[in-house]
Parts: C-alpha cells; structure tokens; sequence
C-alpha cells in the first residue's frame, strides 16, 4: 500500500455549487412563463357525482374559456370528444367551478 493522499481542492464544493445554481437560473431565464392548466367540475342530474376535466390553457386563453369550450361539447348532441369518462350524457351540463393552476 502506497501512502498517496488525495489532495482535493477546498473551495470545489462551494464553486460546484454557485455553478449548478448559476445553470439553473440561466435555464429558468430562457424558460417562457409556465404554461397553466385548469381544472373544470361539472354537474349533471343524469351523470353521477362531478365529472372534472383537466386541460392546458393556451398562451392567450382563459380557464374559463377552455372550461366553456369543454362544456359546450358535453351539451352537444354531434360533439365527438371524450369527456367525463366517455360518457355518452349530452345536454343537461352545468359548469360548477374554474381552478386554474400553474402547470408543473
């Protein structure tokens, strides 16, 4: 067994450390705002319990708007999307709540 040392730098954590937190900033700067997602609950005497929809809201949109979009398909009688557990309920649909959040 040779009696080498390891010789490591003091200061390699700490420079380490301010680099990472440097590329990570860089990164969140380059970064467009988050986009956000919303969650619309909706009630139907027909459909049992709430049926809530979670979809991405558009750069320049509403959850409120995503939220109408989504409702005026459930009380569409020709509207093909899926919603609700594919639900084949159509008309009778009531927006109960908005809630928008940041999209992680």
């Amino acid at each position: 067994m040779t009696g080498r040392r390891q010789v490591v730098w003091p200061g390699a954590a700490a420079v380490l450390a301010a680099s990472l937190f440097a590329l990570t900033r860089l990164v969140a700067a380059r970064t467009p705002d988050a986009p956000k997602r919303v969650t619309c609950s909706f009630s139907n005497p027909a459909y049992s319990g709430y049926c809530r929809e979670t979809a991405d809201v558009p750069k320049n949109g509403t959850g409120d708007a995503v939220c109408a979009d989504i409702l005026a398909c459930l009380n569409d009688t020709a509207c093909i999307k899926t919603y609700c557990q594919a639900t084949t309920v159509r008309g009778g649909w009531k927006l109960e709540s908005v809630k928008e959040e940041e999209k992680k």
